[in-house]
């Protein structure tokens, strides 16, 4: 297939508002960690130390990654939620210092791939992502859009004093909505003592009483989620991965079982899939080119300014990064 060919089939499959999916790659070029980057935080922090297993958990991390290993190693209870406020003071650090250093220009691509989906009828875009960080609110309210999370509230605020062209434009900007549905939690969510479910912007630790609503890693997300806010975030997503026409997947690894289910048999019944990825997952190969699945375009990295481009029994390497979004939305 050749590039002009693969461009056109590409904006056919994106051209109704596409569903976007945003996964740990798609934050990674914000300067937010990796999951080996989380893994090494883990195995230096001395709080955890103490428990009798943690030298087994570390030669796991290094043998199978940090998932794989807490799902083996048999970590005291305590450890296992030490490690998921290690991994939320990881997390919160990177947004936060990534956000203080570009709060005029915050995540431009993905502001850019909101207000390019956002444009036509019925002015909605929505996301669904795995990720705790706070990228897709801040790209979000820096293009003026109305963010729904379940949780109400935004994280930019500009002075303007109140006028009648100003209260026109906030008509105007309540029609333009962003729904973005986090299953795996936020840095923002918290849950006190008691059960009570709270979303706290900006908090630089814990605070006293609460603890982090994110999904920790390993086989116990799954249970985790049974329970508020996650059982009604998850019910939203799939019902926006019904809804949508298609998809747009950005730095997703197709290696989690809260988002798969209604998105693979959304585009086995034929809504087209685009991904980005600088590396393709064996996961995503078999889910999407080893399959039923019929109207796939996948985009990665083969080397220095060139892409490869996989279809249903076809490949080709083009020249450019488009790989990445930045690239990606010149050709879209």
């Amino acid at each position: 297939m050749d590039f002009e060919v693969c461009i056109k089939t590409m904006q056919s499959f994106l051209e109704n508002s596409p569903l976007i999916v945003l996964g740990s790659g798609a934050s990674i070029p914000y300067g937010l960690p990796s999951m080996q980057d989380l893994a090494t935080n883990i195995k230096n922090a001395e709080s955890l130390k103490t428990d009798p297993k943690f030298e087994d958990f570390c030669e796991e991390m290094d043998s199978v990654g940090l998932e794989a290993a807490l799902d083996k190693a048999g970590l005291q209870s305590e450890t296992l939620l030490q490690i998921r406020s290690e991994v939320w003071q990881q997390v919160k650090k990177s947004d936060f210092n990534y956000f203080q250093s570009n709060i005029s220009d915050v995540a431009p691509e993905i502001s850019a791939l909101i207000s390019k989906i956002i444009a036509p009828t019925p002015n909605k875009a929505v996301i669904v992502t795995t990720n705790y960080d706070r990228l897709a609110e801040y790209a979000s309210d820096s293009i003026s859009a109305t963010t729904v999370t379940g949780f109400e509230g935004t994280h930019i605020r500009k002075l303007e004093i109140a006028s009648s062209v100003l209260n026109s434009g906030r008509m105007r900007a309540r029609e333009r909505i962003c729904e973005i549905w986090k299953v795996h939690g936020s840095l923002d969510w918290f849950s006190d003592e008691n059960g009570g479910i709270y979303s706290i912007p900006f908090s630089d630790n814990i605070p006293n009483g609460f603890f982090p609503l994110i999904v920790p890693p390993g086989k116990d997300k799954y249970s985790s989620t049974h329970n508020e806010p996650f059982r009604s975030i998850i019910a939203e997503a799939d019902k926006a991965f019904s809804r949508a026409g298609s998809f747009l997947c950005i730095g997703y690894g197709f290696n989690d079982e809260h988002i798969q289910p209604k998105l693979i048999t959304q585009i086995i019944n034929g809504k087209p899939i685009v991904v980005l990825a600088r590396t393709m997952t064996d996961a995503c190969r078999n889910r999407l080119l080893n399959s039923s699945v019929s109207k796939v375009l996948i985009f990665e990295r083969e080397d220095d300014n060139q892409t490869k481009v996989h279809g249903k029994d076809w490949s080709a390497i083009f020249e450019g990064n488009y790989w990445q979004l930045n690239e990606f939305l010149k050709i879209w």
